[in-house]
């Protein structure tokens, strides 16, 4: 093996992603680097023949209008335009991962029609999970928010103005004026920690 394609070959292994040449006139894959077919676990010749009109048979159905968007724009793009997507794949165990690519035109015929592309493909799959679970986390950040504003502090703030109108009315036994002091200082401290977590849900 020459030292410069294997620097390539050893590039591709360390980075764990996939680089590609698509024939758009043929609708396959005219070049892998190979980490694609390892990582979705279909042996080399399969790969590329599952890669005939854009990996149509292993890309998620609910995804594939993805991939005729893309060619879409690729075909209308400039000269080292990046055009990128995100899909679902199916291994050959069956389980759909997430992987992301970023393609642009590499060749055209004479007449200026795009011929082939390259493509840079990596998963993403941890990257989209991640995703998800913040976007809960946000999701359960807005109902606590909603509890506390619309729930919560409805019933305090009445309490408030309960002990309002009982301080403006005066209170004669010393006994009921310090039930009412420890009553408005609970209250108040409670209505402090409401706005706290009303403040920190919005800041989230």
């Amino acid at each position: 093996m020459r030292p410069g394609v294997k620097f390539l070959h050893s590039l591709f292994e360390v980075t764990h992603v996939e680089f590609q040449t698509y024939d758009l006139i043929n609708h396959k894959l005219a070049f892998s680097s190979g980490i694609a077919h390892q990582l979705l676990g279909y042996p080399e010749d399969e790969f590329f023949d599952l890669s005939n009109d854009f990996y149509k048979r292993i890309i998620h159905p609910d995804d594939y209008h993805i991939v005729e968007e893309t060619i879409k724009k690729i075909m209308q793009s400039k000269d080292g335009e990046v055009i990128e997507m995100t899909v679902r794949v199916r291994r050959s165990d069956g389980y759909y991962i997430w992987v992301n690519s970023r393609q642009m035109i590499y060749q055209r015929t004479p007449d200026g029609k795009v011929c082939s592309i390259i493509r840079e493909v990596e998963d993403v799959t941890n990257l989209v999970e991640l995703q998800r679970e913040l976007e809960q986390k946000v999701q359960q950040l807005k109902i606590v928010s909603y509890k506390n504003s619309h729930l919560l502090r409805s019933p305090v703030a009445s309490i408030i103005g309960l002990v309002d109108l009982i301080e403006e009315h005066g209170i004669t036994s010393e006994h009921n004026k310090r039930i009412l002091y420890f009553l408005k200082d609970v209250i108040t401290k409670l209505d402090d920690v409401i706005h706290e977590i009303n403040d920190a849900a919005r800041v989230e």
